[in-house]
C-alpha cells in the first residue's frame, strides 16, 4: 500500500514532532532544543533531542536519529504504513483509500469489518469468561492451574466460547441489523454447514480462546483450545485464512512482546507456552500458530526490530526438524540464531511448571548459537569411542563449519571438536578448507569475503564525503546541476545513498526546466521518502550536519574535493570487480578514466 508524498507531508506537518516524542519520553527544555533519556538504548545523562525547528530527533549516544515517521517506527517496530497510519489517526486525518477500482474498495470493506467483528467476538468471549457460568468457572480454574491470573487474562484478552452452536452468532446480529452471515463466515468466525449452505453455526464452540492481536493492536484472529479433553475434536484450532488473518504470516503475543524492547525474541510453539514464559517474566516470547517458521514470519520478526532469534522448541523429533527448518530462513533473512530444547519435559510450559522460570532462565542465558546445535545433532549418531565414528563425525562437522565467515568462530568450534574427537586441530581445518574448496567449485561462494571492499565501503573518509556531498546537492540546486553530467547516482555504492543523490538530480533537472527558484524539499519530507526505519536513519545522516558555506567558490572547492574521493573509491571497486572476472579491457578503461580524474573540474557556473 503506497501514499502520495502530499499526503506522507501532510500527515508529517500535522505532527508536532515534540508532542509526539513527548508522549512517549519526558522532554525538557535546553539551549533551544528538547532533552531527554533516549528510549533506543540505556543512558543515565540525557544525549537524546528533540529540534522544533528541524523536526528532526537526534541521540549523540547510540546515533538514532530522523523524522516523526522514523521516531514512530522505531518506538513502536511499526513499518512506514502503519507509523503513517498511527500520526493519521492521532490528528483524525481520513486517509485516502488506496485505487479506486471497485474490487480493491469492496476488499477494504472486508477488512475493516472483519476487524470489527473480530473486536466484538474477542469482546463477548472475554466477557463470557468471566461470567457465573459451571463452563467459565472451569475454565478459570484450568487457568488458574496453568499460572495464568485473572490480570493475565486480560492482559492476552483471553475468553471463553460457549459451547452451544450459536452464542456468538446470536450476539453479533442481535443488535446490528446490517450485519450478514456472509460477512461473518467470511470473517472466519462462523463455519457453513456443509448439509444445507443456507445454515451457519459458530466456528469456535467449547474452546478457551486466544485472541490474535497484530501489532496495530487489531484483533485479526483467534485460536481455540478445546475444554473436553475428550472431545475428538482437534484440541487447537486456529481461524481460516481471511482478509487479515493467515496463520503463515502472523505470530502470537508480538503486540506484547514488541513492548519489551528487545533485540533477542524467543519463538515458541504454542499459546500456552507464550503465556507460560510471560508468567515467569520472559515477555519477549512469540508464538507460532501451528506451522512452520515463513520467511514472512522472518520479515515480521526484523519489522519488530528482532536482531536475534532463539528457538525454543518442543524437545520431541517435530521440534528439532522444526528447528533444522527455520535456522537456514533466519540467517537468511539476516538474523543470528539461537536454539533451545529444554530437556526432560516434552516443551517450555511443562518444563517451568516441573522445574520452576530461575532453571528456565539459566538454560535461556546458556543457550547455544545455531551451529552448536546443528554439532551437537550431526555428533548424536557417532559413537566416540570408535576411530571410525571419529572421523565420519568430523567430516560432518568439517562440512558444517565450512559455510562460516568468521575465522575466530570457525577457531573456537575446531578446538571443541578435536577435543571431542582426539583428532588435531590442523587436521580439521584442512578438511574445512577442502570443503570449502568443494563448496566453490559447485558455485557456493558464502564463505568468500571481498575483505579490500569491505575495507574500503567502511572507509570514514569516504563515508564522510558521501554524506556531505548529498548534503551539498540536497540543499544547493546548483550544485546537484553541476554534477550530474560527472557522477552516477550508482557510483554512489549505497541503494539509499544512490536514491537521494538521483532524488537531487530530478529536483535540480525540473526546476532548470520550468526556469523557477522553488525551494528544495526540506530534510523532514526528503526523509519522509524512505519506508523503512534502517533506510530513514540512513537519509537522516545525510543531514546530521548541516553545511554552511560563505561563498559559491567554495561550496565548488568542497563539491570537487568531494567527488574526487567517491569517484576513486568506486573507480577502485569497478576495477577490483573486473579484475576479478578477467576482464583486462574493463580493467584498463576504468584505469584510465581514473588517470583522467586529475583533469576534471566542476564549475558551479556552468551548472
Amino acid at each position: 500500500m503506497f501514499y502520495p508524498d502530499e499526503i506522507i507531508q501532510e500527515v508529517r506537518a500535522q505532527n508536532d514532532i515534540v508532542d509526539v516524542v513527548g508522549s512517549y519520553v519526558p522532554l525538557r527544555m535546553r539551549g533551544g532544543r528538547h532533552w531527554g533519556l533516549c528510549p533506543f538504548h540505556q543512558e543515565n545523562t540525557p544525549s537524546f533531542t528533540v529540534n522544533n525547528d528541524t523536526q528532526f530527533f537526534h541521540c549523540f549516544g547510540c546515533g538514532a536519529g530522523g523524522n516523526v515517521l522514523t521516531f514512530v517506527m522505531r518506538i513502536e517496530h511499526m513499518d512506514f504504513v502503519d507509523a503513517l497510519k498511527l500520526l493519521a489517526d492521532r490528528i483524525h486525518f481520513i486517509l485516502p483509500q488506496p485505487g479506486n477500482s471497485h474490487a480493491q474498495q469492496q476488499k477494504h470493506r472486508e477488512r475493516s469489518l472483519t476487524a470489527e467483528y473480530n473486536k466484538q467476538a474477542a469482546r463477548f468471549f472475554y466477557d463470557n469468561l468471566q461470567a457465573d457460568t459451571p463452563e467459565a468457572e472451569a475454565a478459570r480454574k484450568y487457568l488458574e492451574n496453568r499460572g495464568v491470573s485473572p490480570k493475565m487474562q486480560a492482559l492476552f484478552g483471553l475468553g471463553l466460547a460457549p459451547p452451544g452452536w450459536d452464542g456468538l452468532l446470536k450476539h453479533l446480529t442481535a443488535n446490528n441489523r446490517d450485519t450478514t452471515l456472509i460477512e461473518l463466515h467470511n470473517a472466519g468466525l462462523l463455519a457453513r454447514s456443509h448439509n444445507n449452505e443456507k445454515r451457519f453455526y459458530d466456528r469456535f464452540r467449547g474452546r478457551l480462546m486466544f485472541p490474535i492481536i497484530a501489532p496495530d493492536k487489531r484483533v485479526v484472529g483467534f485460536g481455540g483450545r478445546i475444554m473436553d479433553n475428550e472431545s475428538d475434536e482437534a484440541k487447537y484450532l486456529n481461524s481460516p485464512e481471511t482478509s487479515l488473518f493467515s496463520k503463515s504470516s502472523q505470530l502470537y503475543a508480538l503486540n506484547l512482546a514488541r513492548r519489551a524492547r528487545a533485540k533477542e525474541l524467543v519463538i515458541v510453539e504454542g499459546y500456552m507456552d507464550v503465556l507460560a514464559l510471560y508468567n515467569a517474566g520472559i515477555t519477549n516470547a512469540v508464538g507460532v500458530l501451528g506451522t512452520a517458521l515463513t520467511t514472512r514470519h522472518v520479515q515480521i520478526l526484523r519489522r519488530a526490530g528482532c536482531e536475534t532469534a532463539l528457538l525454543l522448541l518442543d524437545s520431541d523429533t517435530a521440534g528439532t526438524n522444526a528447528a533444522q527448518k527455520s535456522v537456514p530462513l533466519l540467517l537468511e533473512g539476516g538474523l543470528r540464531v539461537k536454539v533451545l530444547q529444554v530437556p526432560d519435559a516434552k516443551d517450555p510450559d511443562e518444563f517451568l511448571q516441573k522445574f520452576g522460570k530461575e532453571r528456565l532462565g539459566t538454560l535461556l542465558r546458556n543457550a547455544k548459537g545455531h551451529t552448536a546445535f546443528q554439532l551437537q545433532l550431526a555428533q548424536q549418531p557417532f559413537d566416540m569411542e570408535k576411530t571410525d565414528d571419529r572421523i565420519r563425525y568430523t567430516q560432518e562437522a568439517a562440512a558444517l563449519l565450512a559455510p562460516l565467515n568468521s575465522e575466530i568462530e570457525t577457531d573456537a568450534y575446531v578446538q571443541e571438536i578435536a577435543h571431542t574427537t582426539q583428532i588435531a586441530p590442523s587436521a580439521i581445518f584442512a578438511e574445512i578448507k577442502k570443503q570449502r574448496e568443494k563448496n566453490q567449485q559447485n558455485g557456493d561462494f558464502s564463505h568468500v569475503t571481498p575483505r579490500r571492499r569491505v575495507q574500503r565501503t567502511n572507509d570514514p573518509g569516504l563515508r564522510d564525503a558521501k554524506k556531505a556531498l548529498l548534503c551539498t546537492v540536497l540543499s544547493h540546486p546548483i550544485a546537484a546541476a553541476a554534477l550530474q553530467n560527472f557522477l552516477l547516482a550508482e557510483e554512489m555504492g549505497d541503494a539509499v545513498l544512490s536514491q537521494l543523490l538521483a532524488f537531487a538530480y530530478d529536483f535540480a533537472t525540473q526546476n532548470e526546466h520550468q526556469e523557477s527558484n522553488k525551494s528544495p524539499p526540506a530534510p523532514p519530507d526528503i526523509v519522509s521518502r524512505f519506508k523503512t526505519a534502517e533506510e530513514q536513519q540512513q537519509a537522516f545522516d545525510v543531514f546530521s550536519k548541516p553545511i554552511a558555506y560563505s561563498s559559491v567558490s567554495e561550496m565548488e572547492k568542497s563539491l570537487n574535493e568531494m567527488y574526487q574521493i567517491i569517484k576513486r573509491a568506486h573507480l577502485d571497486t569497478q576495477i577490483e570487480t573486473d579484475g576479478a572476472k578477467n576482464d583486462l579491457n574493463a580493467v584498463n578503461i576504468a584505469l584510465n578514466t581514473k588517470k583522467t580524474l586529475q583533469n576534471q573540474y566542476i564549475s558551479l557556473a556552468n551548472g
